[in-house]
Formats: C-alpha cells, structure tokens, sequence
C-alpha cells in the first residue's frame, strides 16, 4: 500500500488516464555531437525532460511516449557514458557535468516551461539543476525512487540498501572498471520489485542498454553520487517538487519516502503499487497515471 498519512493525493483510475489501445508515438533519436547528449523524443506540446537512472539509457523511459498523447513533449537525453552518448566526456564525469549537458540540451532546444522528472541517478541530476542553474526555465522537478544522500551515517539512515558508505562506493567503482560485464546482472536484479522478476523481453532490454555504456564514467559516476547531498537543496527548494517511490524498492525502504518529504512537506508524494525501485518499467501505465496526475495538478494550481 501507499503510505496513507503521506498521501494526500486521490486515487488515479489507470484505465482513463492512459488509453491502453492508443499508439503513441515513435521516438526520434538525435545522436551526441557538439558536446550535446544524444536524445529521443516524441510528441509536441509542454515539454517533459525525463532523466534517466546510472547504467541504463533513455530507452527506460520508453513506456512514457504514452504520455505524448496528453499534451507533452516527451524528451529523454542519455548521459555520458550512456547509450547515445557514450561517447562524451571520456574523460569521465559527474553528476554535475550531466546537469551541465541537460541545461545544455534545454537551451539547445530552446524549451520553456519545462517539467523535469529524474529517476535514481536521474533524480540527482535534477536535483543539481536545482542546486547549480536556478535560471533555467523549469517549473516543477520530480524524482522517481531516490534519496537525497546515498551514504548513511548515523543523521542519515535513509541511504542506499540503509547502510552504505564511502568505502562501499569505492570498492563498488573499482568493480565495475574491471568486471563490468559481469555485474550487470546482480545491478538488474535490483530493479525490480521485491519478489518480483523481469519478463525476458525486460530482462533484453535492460542488458541491452547496460552494454552500451562506459565502464570508466560508470565508476566514476557511482563516486560522486556518494559525494552528494542534497538535503539542504530540497530544503530550500523554489520550483515545486514531487517525489515518487516504487511500493517494493529493494534499494529504498518505506522510510526513505518518509525522510525525504520530510525535507520539504510542501511538496507532492505518492506510491507505486506492486514496482520496485523502477515503476516506469515495471508498471509503465500505473506510473504514466501518476505522472499525469502530479502533472495536472500543478497545471490547476498554477
């Protein structure tokens, strides 16, 4: 169930909000040049920039083209190291150089009144975005199973697992360098919902995205989201907020969602039924539902 004295949001009846039967439309992909990150997207109308998870690509985010067919314009840029950018900053990168290139891709775009939603890693990137451009023309961020802070202390105990520390994300770096391949499935596993198990088609597709990325921007990344903090910036925050939990997030407890509102009670919350710690996957009409939802209802209030 949903956390029911944090929910304040109605139920959203899944079957109207999406139309199962409709076609959304194809995403058109843009490869990475000039410094920009490759991109897809689909549909026209108020812009939707989804940020998508470390490992992965914005292929993950391809059960929300439905959400084309309501209005949005619906752009999901790969990181570096990702998919159709694998190839920018070899070099390495951090969470706020991919802050850097998705400020980059909106300028480039020329979008205004964007609505950014990042999922995992995806979230943090928002999150610096808040925190580092505050004049891009944003007016709602979201984030999809995440915390604040990924490493635990005795302040915070609402990290990654509930107990991971630097020492941990260092280790894990030196083991995606030299033995990526093979970690591939035990980080897949962690998707899904507790007791549950990807489709094979699923299960393709995941593998699929995790060997188009770099190894070396891959490690180098996981040792900066451990760097991060943005408890202060959730806090403070002057564009409306939303956060979204899968009910049975194997790498967040309950009490994640719980410390997170926390930080900033004014801001919109609800839970997944029956996902892990990547609803858009698992249950992508059940989490376009509660897009929509939080979409509107900062439409209305506006």
């Amino acid at each position: 169930m949903a956390y029911p004295h944090l929910a304040e949001e109605p139920t959203v009846d899944v079957r109207s909000a999406v139309h199962r039967c409709d076609v959304p439309p194809a995403f058109v992909e843009v490869g990475s040049s000039g410094g920009l990150p490759g991109w897809r997207e689909a549909g026209s109308g108020r812009p939707l920039l989804l940020l998508h998870g470390w490992s992965l690509s914005g292929q993950a985010f391809d059960g929300q083209r439905a959400l084309a067919r309501h209005g949005y314009r619906v752009i999901a840029p790969d990181h570096a190291g990702h998919g159709l950018s694998a190839r920018l900053r070899p070099a390495g990168a951090t969470i706020s150089d991919l802050a850097e290139d998705a400020a980059a891709l909106v300028r480039h775009l020329k979008l205004d009144d964007v609505v950014v939603v990042g999922w995992s890693m995806g979230a943090m990137v928002a999150w610096e975005l808040m925190r580092s451009l505050p004049g891009l023309p944003i007016t709602l961020v979201g984030s999809l199973d995440m915390t604040p802070r990924l490493v635990t202390d005795a302040g915070w105990p609402y990290g990654l697992h509930g107990h991971y520390d630097a020492a941990h994300a260092g280790q894990m770096a030196i083991r995606i360098r030299q033995h990526w391949e093979s970690l591939m499935v035990p980080v897949a596993a962690g998707l899904w919902a507790s007791g549950a198990a990807p489709s094979s088609e699923q299960a393709c597709a995941v593998a699929r995205m995790m060997r188009q990325c770099s190894p070396d921007t891959l490690a180098a990344l996981w040792q900066d989201m451990a760097r991060q903090d943005f408890r202060a910036v959730l806090q403070a925050a002057r564009w409306p907020l939303f956060h979204l939990y899968g009910e049975r997030s194997r790498l967040y407890a309950p009490a994640v969602g719980r410390a997170t509102l926390a930080l900033q009670p004014a801001a919109r919350f609800a839970t997944i039924p029956g996902t892990g710690h990547a609803p858009h996957l698992e249950r992508p009409d059940a989490t376009n539902a509660v897009l929509l939802h939080m979409l509107r209802s900062h439409e209305n209030a506006r």
